[in-house]
């Protein structure tokens, strides 16, 4: 589910030179350009939160009744499909995009739900973003996305995105790892899951939920946080200076946390089976009034 953000022109301005605009999308990394008969698809792949999303170059304007509109400006047939069922966190970053191509390119942004065409400003976007997210939602259900606390899950994306400043900050010599969201869909438990190889310096990600441990015989075991924290806890620093929630073993406490994995094997998850899920499969909690709920 996208909604589509149509860019306008002030007609008194030169014609849009296109050549311009896929140079710009071809110097942003993870863009990639097809060309159709009909239009040209600009696309974003994002490998680490696992979505896509695209602007679109078309032969005609696909603005309903676009004559009511203001006719200083010009549809220049090119638009931006905003996907709603996504992380608030992962539209501002679209959006980031967006303003730097309408401040280049003197683009104004027009939706069905605007009166007329507008300046782009982030706040109406995002505003209008959360109202078709609320209203398709509380029409459809939630279509396999999952309710998750609003500023935990903006922490967990901001740690996704600083995997690389993170391992910097260590010089390498701790393991940062993307943390993963996982479901039992038979209990419908669920939460963000780590990695600790028993033994290494290793970052935790904020508000992890179970953790699944490798020992050093490269056998696997998941458990709880609760019962993780019971035993490790006096081997974490709390990184506040990063995100909240966030820890670190390094390495003198992570030779001293093999003592451990004895313990924590007698709280193994043994009866359930959790799958993994993206994180853009998580939604703000914005108190929706769920179909069927």
């Amino acid at each position: 589910m996208a909604i589509n953000i149509h860019f306008f022109r002030n007609n008194t301005l030169d014609k849009l030179d296109f050549g311009k605009v896929l140079e710009f999308f071809d110097e942003l990394p993870n863009f990639e350009i097809y060309y159709t008969a009909n239009d040209v698809e600009i696309v974003y792949t994002d490998k680490e939160f696992q979505f896509s999303y695209s602007y679109l170059i078309t032969k005609v304007s696909q603005v309903r009744q676009i004559y009511k509109l203001n006719p200083a400006f010009v549809n220049v047939n090119f638009l931006l499909q905003l996907p709603i069922l996504v992380p608030e966190y992962v539209v501002k970053e679209i959006l980031t995009v967006t303003q730097r191509l309408c401040k280049l390119f003197e683009l104004e942004v027009f939706n069905d739900a605007f009166e007329d065409v507008k300046p782009f400003n982030l706040m109406d976007i995002i505003m209008l973003f959360k109202a078709a997210r609320r209203a398709y939602i509380e029409e459809n259900g939630l279509e396999g996305k999952i309710l998750f606390d609003t500023d935990k899950l903006n922490s967990i994306c901001k740690y996704q995105r600083s995997i690389d400043n993170i391992c910097e900050w260590y010089h390498h010599e701790v393991q940062v790892d993307y943390c993963e969201p996982v479901i039992d869909r038979k209990t419908g438990e669920y939460g963000i899951c780590c990695v600790w190889n028993i033994g290494i310096p290793t970052v935790f990600p904020p508000y992890f939920d179970y953790v699944k441990i490798k020992d050093e015989d490269d056998q696997e075991f998941m458990v709880r946080r609760k019962d993780f924290f019971t035993f490790v806890e006096k081997f974490l620093s709390e990184m506040a200076n990063f995100l909240p929630d966030m820890y670190v073993m390094k390495t003198k406490a992570a030779h001293k946390s093999r003592s451990t994995v004895g313990k924590l094997k007698k709280f193994a998850i043994l009866d359930q089976t959790f799958v993994p899920v993206r994180i853009c499969d998580l939604i703000d909690d914005d108190k929706y009034q769920i179909r069927g709920k």
